[in-house]
């Protein structure tokens, strides 16, 4: 990381302004950590540093309110079966030669692994992972982590078979008699809470790898969407914060934590004030599942299956555990998927506010994916947030289209009727889930388009501006950080970073490509392509 100059330049480029807040100016200055003047070159103040940026785009540092970095770090410990792994017998194979690999007794785990990967399109069956285990317990978790692949040695540690009844807010899936070894939700849970912790200096070291390439695409802030969904809270808690303990991440962190009100008062936990770099004041929960697994919960069957999805909880145990932590000042989200899991979540916030009112709670939809009619006025009387990952229309849109239908479709992640209702939108990737870079969610915001370029409700497009707020001043605002960064203004916060391509000016295909030149967080260069001197 480069030193540390008392004031800085930039000068020389494209600054992008909110809408309506004044003319496009060249120059800004920097010092102390915060952005000290704007204007053009010809009035520039003297500096201890000067960087031309060469005409190119600059705009506050983007925050992605949503993924999960613990998650993408396993995947980079653990077996990768991405799409390198083609079909079936490549990934089988793959997990033979990590079998013959592990010590006695090991477990053999992939946190990158889907069927939508492979050329045959289905999951490898229990029995074809047995006989490449070795006698192992193998245990592949779909991408996000709500579908997981076992064979018999990890389903007997379970003390799963075939008169195993199916948890609640889960299913053991069984075919002619016998266990297929897939587990959706609370059933893949349990299998997942068996495995052995990772090692800390190596999870906090990928952790760091993944945090640089986040500042690679001009990101300054970041939102870990489930602290104990992949390994346990605990686990997971004491990881972080021997991160934390040995300098932290250059990002500045918001967590969400996965436990719910009375695991964090016997923990001693109580919701932050807001922090600019290490921000803990947000509980999450999982309403219902996801679109991929049939277990997203609608008020009408999928189009392809004889099922309405399911709920990950009883709704009144929900209903409770909302209420008391709404009371005890916690900032709520909520994984929400189907119009049923929306509508679950939001009469849980309306209960909450009637027995405790609260103003500024900001509590927040992660997904939004298909919501009722009626959801969007729900979500701006309760001054909540909707968190979406509009790059899913491009990589899943035609995937998830065929599983609910035309019409649904064309309700998938709304965007312009959010913005005309006044709600603030945040902008995330659900890393891994969905690819890391920002500007294929800002591309795809634009373009409603998916890859095969089939467009879903183009009315719901929003502006290039509008496309890249939500990623600057929605996830500043979703962290309470408005006041002090999300903008390009005087007194800011200077968190900003410089693209490669003009993101305002460009077609979706080339914004998708998009990747940061400089980018500064509190006036310092967190990332340098080394194009800019």
């Amino acid at each position: 990381m480069a030193s540390r100059a008392a004031t800085t330049l930039l000068r020389n480029g494209r600054l992008a302004v909110a809408a309506g807040r004044g003319r496009e100016h060249d120059s800004l200055l920097v010092e102390d950590g915060r952005i000290r003047w704007i204007g053009q070159r010809s009035d520039a103040p003297s500096a201890d540093r000067v960087i031309d940026l060469q005409d190119s785009r600059l705009v506050a540092g983007l925050t992605d309110a949503h993924l999960h970095l613990f998650m993408r770090a396993q995947e980079l410990t653990n077996l990768e079966l991405g799409p390198e792994a083609a079909t079936v017998a490549a990934l089988l194979e793959r997990v033979r030669r990590a079998s013959a690999a592990a010590g006695r007794n090991e477990w053999v785990m992939s946190a990158d692994y889907s069927e939508q990967f492979l050329a045959e399109q289905r999951h490898p069956t229990r029995e074809e992972l047995d006989a490449v285990s070795g006698g192992r317990p193998i245990l592949l978790r779909r991408t996000g982590g709500h579908l997981s692949v076992a064979n018999s040695a990890a389903l007997s540690l379970a003390g799963f078979d075939v008169g195993t009844a199916d948890p609640v807010g889960g299913t053991i899936e069984r075919e002619n008699g016998r266990l297929t070894g897939v587990l959706t939700e609370n059933a893949a849970d349990t299998v997942a809470a068996l495995m052995p912790p990772p090692a800390p200096a190596r999870m906090i070291a990928a952790i760091r790898q993944v945090a640089q390439e986040c500042l690679r695409y001009g990101m300054v802030a970041a939102v870990e969407a489930a602290v104990g969904f992949n390994t346990g809270f605990e686990t997971e808690w004491n990881i972080w914060n021997e991160l934390r303990d040995g300098g932290g991440l250059p990002l500045r962190m918001g967590f969400m934590l996965r436990i719910d009100p009375a695991s964090a008062r016997q923990r001693g936990l109580v919701p932050s004030d807001t922090d600019d770099r290490w921000q803990v004041n947000t509980l999450k929960f999982f309403v219902d599942g996801i679109i991929g697994a049939r277990t997203a919960a609608f008020s009408e069957p999928y189009a392809d299956r004889d099922t309405c999805g399911l709920f990950m909880e009883d709704t009144a145990g929900l209903r409770a555990k909302v209420t008391e932590a709404h009371a005890a000042g916690w900032q709520l989200a909520a994984h929400v998927i189907g119009d049923r899991g929306i509508a679950n979540w939001l009469d849980c916030l309306e209960a909450a506010q009637l027995a405790a009112p609260r103003a500024g709670a900001r509590h927040r939809l992660e997904h939004f994916a298909v919501p009722a009619a009626n959801a969007t006025a729900r979500v701006r009387a309760l001054g909540a947030i909707v968190v979406p990952q509009y790059g899913f229309l491009h990589r899943l849109g035609a995937s998830f289209a065929e599983a609910v239908g035309p019409s649904r479709a064309q309700r998938l992640y709304p965007g312009s009727s959010l913005r005309k209702a006044g709600i603030v939108i945040a902008g995330s990737s659900d890393h891994p889930i969905g690819p890391l870079s920002p500007y294929l969610g800002i591309a795809t915001a634009i373009s409603r388009a998916t890859s095969a370029g089939f467009v879903l409700n183009e009315a719901e497009a929003l502006s290039p501006q509008a496309a890249l707020e939500t990623y600057t001043e929605g996830g500043a605002f979703a962290m309470g950080h408005e006041n002090r960064r999300g903008r390009i203004a005087v007194g800011a916060l200077a968190d900003f970073a410089v693209l490669d391509c003009d993101i305002l000016e460009s077609a979706p295909p080339a914004i998708a490509d998009t990747k940061a030149r400089l980018t500064f967080i509190a006036g310092e260069i967190a990332w340098s392509d080394g194009t800019l001197s």
